[in-house]
């Protein structure tokens, strides 16, 4: 992520960990500044519960803000989600090992069952 601090990240995903702040989120997925009172409106949320929902939002970086007037409207930042979703996915990928490159499963019957072994591409185990 483009913020390199643990303590960033670690707001990031704090923000993430309540199933309200996500419901704010994909509600403006698809829109575009939203007003915060027609975001209470149509998700049900008190305005006292929803500005403090929206601050942790805005502190992790997941919205942006501008005024107009004296209304504050919401926008989703997406950037930031994206970098997120990078790099849970890089936790997804296998490491790779070079102790295990080109190994190969072999099988073989027991008296006591199937035994797995492995062996690299020679043949040796």
């Amino acid at each position: 992520m483009s913020r390199n601090t643990e303590e960033s990240g670690d707001g990031l995903f704090s923000a993430l960990a309540h199933g309200a702040r996500r419901e704010i989120l994909r509600y403006l997925r698809d829109k575009d500044y939203v007003r915060a009172g027609d975001i209470g409106a149509a998700l049900g949320i008190a305005p006292s519960t929803l500005s403090g929902h929206l601050k942790v939002l805005r502190q992790a970086g997941l919205v942006e803000t501008r005024r107009r007037g004296t209304e504050v409207q919401y926008r989703l930042q997406m950037s930031l989600l994206d970098e997120a979703i990078v790099a849970l996915a890089e936790l997804r990928r296998p490491r790779s090992s070079t102790a295990v490159a080109g190994a190969m499963p072999e099988t073989s019957q027991s008296g006591s069952g199937t035994v797995h072994k492995t062996t690299n591409q020679e043949g040796t185990p």
